[in-house]
Formats: structure tokens, sequence, C-alpha cells
């Protein structure tokens, strides 16, 4: 039974019998997967090189992303030292003042270099007294008497911030009954 025309049906039909026949034929189809699997194989090989290169740039933009936080932080930290130099000296020549007020000016300085810094930052503040109270920048602590008309704020508490425009934290405020 190994002879393959002693397992032919005489009464198969033709088509059925030629492409049982000869060996000639059958290579067509062998040709055809080999040449599919070669491209399955390729394309499989381009799917592994585009997924490591994915992962690359994954990591790269992932580097590039801490980098730029830091130069940010840095610069950030950079505008700050100066004001707390000038904090630094007005404490050591506090004894030193003559007056209230020349320790106030020394004071004012490092005030005005924190405001530069911050606003170098993309930091602002927030404006409250006398703007009408708004609960997604202000926080009411108390209602208070005031020369104002209801619903504005008569005093700040604690200053708020914004950065680019979104709340940092809001300013604590007291608002007029």
């Amino acid at each position: 039974m190994n002879n393959p025309e002693e397992t032919l049906d005489p009464e198969l039909a033709p088509e059925a019998q030629v492409h049982a026949g000869s060996a000639g034929e059958t290579d067509v189809p062998d040709a055809q997967t080999e040449g599919l699997a070669q491209q399955l194989a390729d394309s499989q090989e381009k799917l592994a090189y585009l997924a490591a290169e994915l992962e690359n740039y994954k990591r790269q933009s992932l580097r590039r992303l801490d980098e730029e936080r830091d130069r940010t932080a840095r610069r950030t930290f950079e505008q700050l030292l100066p004001a707390l130099d000038t904090f630094g000296l007005a404490m050591q020549y506090a004894d030193k003042a003559n007056t209230v007020a020349d320790l106030k000016t020394g004071l004012d300085l490092v005030a005005q270099q924190m405001a530069t810094a911050l606003e170098g930052a993309g930091i602002e503040t927030i404006p409250a007294v006398g703007e009408t109270f708004d609960p997604q920048k202000h926080e009411a602590i108390e209602e208070v008497e005031s020369e104002l008309e209801s619903g504005k704020v008569a005093e700040e508490a604690k200053r708020g911030y914004l950065y680019k425009g979104a709340v940092l934290r809001p300013a604590l405020v007291k608002v007029a009954k």
C-alpha cells in the first residue's frame, strides 16, 4: 500500500488524479509555501525591530522629559538663590539695623527678589482684596463687617497663587457680609 497508484480510486474524477499525480505539480505549492514562510519570517523580524525601536523611543522620551524637568527645577532654584542670599544678609545685619525702616528695606528687597523668581517660574499671585469672592480662587475663613459691598474680599489672610493660570493654592480671605 506504499505505492501511491494502488491507493488511487479508479472512479475518482480526472482532476483528483491529476493533483495526486506527478511530483512536479506538488513542487509549486511547496514553493509558494516556502515563499509565504519566508515573507512571514521577514515580517516577524521587521515587527521585532519596530517593537525594539518603539521601546528605545519611549525610553529616550522619558529620559528627555526627566532632563527637562530637572533643567526647569534648576532654573527656578537658581532664581530663588539671590533672594535666599539677601534674606541671609538681612538676618545677619538685623541686630545692627539703626531703624525698623532699615530692616524693612532689606526684607522688601527679599520679597521683590522672591516675587521675580516665582514670576519667572510661571507663578503669579491671585488678586484678592476688593475683588468679588471667587470660590475657585479664594477660600473664605471668615465673614466680617466691612465698608465693601457684600461678597467682596475684605482682607487677605494668606496669599494665593496661580501656576500657568491654574490655582496652585487658593487665597485665604475674609469676606464682607
